[in-house]
C-alpha cells in the first residue's frame, strides 16, 4: 500500500494515474449483478432493495474493470461480489473464466450465502478458475447468533457442497471456522455474530450500534477499490453507492472516468484519503465504523507522518467534494 503525496490530491496523467493504482490497490471488489436472495438484519439488503429484477453490470463497465487490471497484470485479490449473491446467476462462471484468462496472476474469490450451492457447481467454479470461496453462515431474520445453529448450517452446507467442512476454530457466541478440502480450490466456511463484531455500514444498519467515536485512520480508500453493479465506485465496502443516504460520499460514475486509474485518483477518492488519513476524530459515515485500522504501530505512524507532511499544511478536506 503506498501512502506518498500522491495520494492526496487529483491525478489526470493516465500513466501516473496508472502507476499509482498498480502500487497500492490490495483489492478489487465489484459485482457482475444486483440481485440477492436474503434480508439479513445485519446488512443494508434488510430492506430489501436487493430483491428485485436482477441487473446484471453492463459490459462496457465490466471491460473497464477488467481490461485495466489485464494493463497492469493485476496479481492481487479480485473480489467478483459486493453486497450482491454472486451464486445467484450462473452467469458468474463466465465473468470467473474471463477474469482468469485475463488477469490471470489475480487471486479470484467470492463470498456466497451458500444457498445455491450443490457438488456440481462447486466444481464447475473450481473449473473456471475460482481460487478461493467463503461461505457466510447467516442467520434467519431478527435471529441472533447461536452456536449450535451455526453448526446445524455447517451440516448442511457441507451436504449442499458434497464436500465435509471440518471446524477448525471456534469461540463460543464469537464465531466458527471450517474448512472444506478440496483439489484446487480454498473452501472456507465461517459463522460470525455479527451483533459483536458487525459495523453499521455507514448508519445504514439500525441493529447494530458503536458508542465509541472512530479516531484511527483506515487504509481502505488507499488499498481498495469498489465497484457496485450499476458501474457508481464506493471508498469501501461498508460505502452503498445505490443507496441514496450515500450518495454524497461515492467517487462517481464509472462511465465518466477514462479508466479505472483515473477514479481511483479521481479528486473525490482523494478527498476521501485526506480524511481518513489522519487520527482526528472522524464524521460520517465513518464516525462509528471499526472496520480498515492499520493493525501494525510502524504503518499507523508512516501514515500520520504522510498526513502531517501533505494534508495538514492545506487542512483535510470534507470527506466528498
Amino acid at each position: 500500500m503506498y501512502v506518498g503525496k500522491e495520494m492526496y490530491e487529483e491525478i489526470t496523467d493516465r500513466d501516473l494515474a496508472r502507476q499509482i493504482f498498480a502500487s497500492t490497490i490490495l483489492r478489487v471488489e465489484m459485482e457482475t449483478h444486483s440481485y440477492c436472495n436474503r434480508r439479513c438484519s445485519y446488512c443494508p439488503n434488510v430492506v430489501g432493495d436487493r430483491l428485485g429484477a436482477n441487473l446484471p453490470m453492463p459490459q462496457e463497465i465490466w471491460e473497464k474493470i477488467i481490461g485495466g487490471l489485464e494493463e497492469i497484470d493485476y496479481a492481487k485479490y479480485l473480489i467478483l461480489n459486493y453486497y450482491n449473491e454472486p451464486l445467484a446467476d450462473r452467469s458468474i462462471l463466465e465473468r470467473i473464466r474471463e477474469a482468469r484468462a485475463r488477469v490471470p496472476r489475480a487471486r479470484i474469490m467470492i463470498y456466497t450465502n451458500g444457498d445455491y450451492l450443490e457438488p456440481g457447481y462447486v466444481e464447475e467454479l473450481a473449473e473456471a478458475g475460482l481460487d478461493y470461496m467463503h461461505v457466510s453462515i447467516h442467520l434467519k431474520r431478527g435471529d441472533r447468533y447461536s452456536d449450535i445453529y451455526v453448526a446445524n448450517r455447517l451440516t448442511e452446507i457441507s451436504v449442499r457442497m458434497g464436500i465435509a467442512a471440518k471446524i477448525v476454530t471456534l469461540k463460543s457466541n464469537d464465531y466458527m471456522v471450517a474448512k472444506a478440502p478440496h483439489r484446487s480450490m480454498e473452501i472456507e466456511v465461517r459463522g460470525i455474530n455479527f451483533y459483536k463484531h458487525g459495523t453499521d455500514r455507514g448508519g445504514l444498519i439500525d441493529d447494530i450500534h458503536t458508542a465509541a467515536k472512530r479516531t484511527a485512520a483506515c487504509f481502505f480508500p488507499f488499498a481498495h477499490f469498489v465497484v457496485s453493479y450499476n458501474g457508481l465506485v464506493a471508498p469501501c465496502c461498508h460505502i452503498r453507492s445505490d443507496r441514496p443516504e450515500h450518495a454524497d460520499y461515492i467517487y462517481g460514475d464509472l462511465r465518466g472516468y477514462e479508466s479505472i486509474f483515473h477514479a481511483f485518483c479521481s479528486a473525490p477518492a482523494a478527498a476521501w484519503r485526506r480524511e481518513m488519513a489522519s487520527s482526528f476524530e472522524k464524521r460520517a459515515p465513518c464516525d462509528t465504523c471499526s472496520a480498515g485500522q492499520l493493525t501494525k504501530p510502524a504503518d499507523a505512524k508512516v501514515m500520520e507522518e504522510n498526513y502531517q507532511m501533505f494534508v495538514a499544511p492545506r487542512q483535510a478536506a470534507p470527506a466528498a467534494e
